[in-house]
């Protein structure tokens, strides 16, 4: 039997790191804008489609990428997809509708442990 050694690269927390940085560079400008006298829900924020826009953005659009997103995070793609509870097949759309749930999840999981911090820094004193 022939053995074959291969490389992957793990796109996907870097598709991650990506929206959170956007999403939170968005947070940051929506308080400076809109000066709100609470801490603003994540859908305030996507008011306009801001949120998903980044999060669809974040999405690897390049086969190899998404399969070896799956081949390395499968089973957290399956369950953010059947958490999302839109359909039966997360490999739907070439996977990239799991990977989309995926990122979402955690840019509302980020949010939610910073947003609060985030909004008293920017409050004026």
């Amino acid at each position: 039997m022939t053995k074959r050694n291969i490389e992957v690269d793990d796109v996907l927390p870097d598709c991650v790191e990506t929206a959170l940085e956007q999403v939170n560079d968005l947070l940051r400008d929506y308080i400076k804008d809109n000066s709100p006298d609470k801490i603003p829900l994540l859908g305030d924020l996507d008011y306009s489609g801001s949120v998903h826009e980044i999060v669809d953005g974040a999405v690897p659009i390049y086969t190899s990428q998404i399969e070896a997103a799956w081949f390395l995070h499968g089973s957290e793609l399956e369950a953010a997809y059947e958490n999302a509870g839109v359909g039966e097949n997360p490999r739907e759309s070439n996977g990239g509708a799991a990977i989309y749930f995926y990122i979402y999840e955690k840019v509302a999981e980020w949010y939610w442990r910073n947003a609060e911090r985030i909004f008293e820094e920017l409050q004026p004193e």
